[in-house]
């Protein structure tokens, strides 16, 4: 029963072990970020903080109530005092007196400020959903980014994986020539030098998949030995954007440019909550006391020992040495100030997503072209070494097709996966990730 146990339980930490070995697709690593990445999780807890702080804001508006209660006991000690010439004595005395009551204030006018507050506390609130979709799309973006530079860090490993085996059977080829002194020795060196280049590439490669595993756990927010490896379906090419469709996507869903809208929102209110100061306050009150010298008094006889008031209060602040006038220019002026940053944001959307535009339209040309590239390479490659069988061609010349064909490939994996994150860029700027 035992021996059983222990083999299930080894069973499931292989199985476990094998799981968590499963190459990650592009939605699996982003699904993760999305459970684990710290900012994320901070971003929602501001949102929470502002939800709250709606429900504060209501207090300016709202009536105050409150209930007070007191009890007191003094004693006097003997004293003396005359009366017609008679000498009165007064011994000591004791005195209780007990009261409890019921205030009521509300505030009915204060020049706006305090909807106006309210108003800030919802825009503020919507600023923080704004702020959490924008770190959203980050962290989307950034993981994203990170997840093609993983796959481009691996293909090129392939690739020069591939350029060492071939180097390395045309090593064994001249080795073997050599032996029956069909080539120089110079020949032979020349091929190992190749095959030493290309071993180097390989390690070289396998450090920079390695740092980009780790950029990539870094941006979902998973430990370092965390363990992770990826993969990827069919290559999709990147999605032409009509221009004028991304510039109006952009300026309409941006992130970065709704809360520049927001923020300014916010600096107009507290404009209009400064320009409250210079308008008078209402405010009144009302108050419900019964007291004695009986506790008993507080709840009986309602009719008796009781005592009202209504208060109601305007105030008006004539000077305050200037402070309300240049708090208010100061308020208007940061509100005026956002309308330079808006333009100057719309600006800059524009002008990235022109030069993304550029970049994609640029990527998708040339990776035609360096597929046409490798194509050509391919075959003189094939040629060269025929060639050189055959003594018609040297063994530099077949290292220069190998050469070119390693580069051809690398050329459109790079290009490839660079137009896959231009394409992330331009859709984070769009705001549609």
């Amino acid at each position: 029963m035992n021996s059983r146990f222990l083999f299930t339980i080894l069973l499931l930490l292989m199985n476990f072990a094998f799981a968590q070995q499963k190459p990650l697709s592009l939605q699996d690593c982003l699904q993760l970020a999305l459970e684990k990445n710290p900012q994320i999780h901070l971003s929602q807890l501001q949102s929470q903080g502002a939800q709250e702080g709606i429900l504060a804001s209501y207090s300016g508006v709202l009536p105050r109530i409150g209930l007070q209660s007191s009890a007191s006991h003094s004693t006097q000690g003997a004293s003396e005092y005359v009366f017609n010439n008679i000498t009165f004595v007064k011994g000591d005395t004791s005195t209780n007196y007990f009261s409890a009551g019921l205030s009521l204030s509300q505030n009915i006018y204060d020049g706006g400020k305090s909807w106006n507050t309210i108003k800030l506390a919802h825009t503020g609130y919507y600023q923080t959903r704004q702020q959490n979709t924008l770190i959203r799309q980050q962290v989307i973006a950034d993981v994203t980014t990170k997840f093609y530079t993983v796959l481009k860090a691996q293909e090129l490993l392939k690739v020069y994986e591939m350029s060492l085996k071939n180097s390395q059977e045309q090593l064994k080829k001249t080795d073997e020539m050599y032996r029956i002194g069909q080539v120089a020795k110079k020949d032979l060196y020349k091929a190992q030098v190749r095959a030493g280049n290309d071993r180097l590439n390989v390690i070289q490669q396998q450090a920079q998949v390695k740092l980009a595993l780790d950029n990539l756990k870094e941006a979902m927010g998973v430990p370092g030995d965390f363990p992770l490896a990826v993969q990827e379906g069919n290559y999709q090419k990147p999605l032409v954007v009509d221009r004028e469709t991304a510039i109006r996507q952009a300026l309409q869903r941006n992130p970065d440019l709704q809360i520049l809208h927001l923020e300014q929102e916010s600096a107009f209110l507290n404009y209009k909550i400064a320009k409250g100061d210079m308008l008078p306050t209402i405010s009144a009150s009302f108050g419900y006391t019964r007291s004695g010298s009986e506790f008993s008094r507080l709840f009986s006889n309602f009719d008796k020992w009781w005592n009202t008031s209504l208060t109601l209060n305007i105030s008006y602040p004539i000077f305050q040495g200037f402070y309300r006038k240049a708090n208010i220019q100061q308020k208007f002026l940061n509100y005026k100030t956002y309308d330079d940053q808006i333009n100057q944001r719309r600006l800059e959307l524009i002008n990235q997503i022109d030069n993304l535009i550029l970049s994609i339209n640029t990527y998708l040309e040339m990776i035609e072209i360096n597929e046409l590239n490798i194509a050509s390479a391919e075959e003189d490659l094939r040629l060269q070494q025929e060639m050189y069988r055959l003594n018609s061609a040297t063994l530099l010349e077949v290292l220069d097709a190998q050469v070119a064909l390693t580069k051809a490939q690398g050329d459109l994996i790079s290009i490839k996966y660079d137009a896959k994150i231009a394409e992330v860029r331009l859709a984070l700027l769009m705001g549609t990730l």
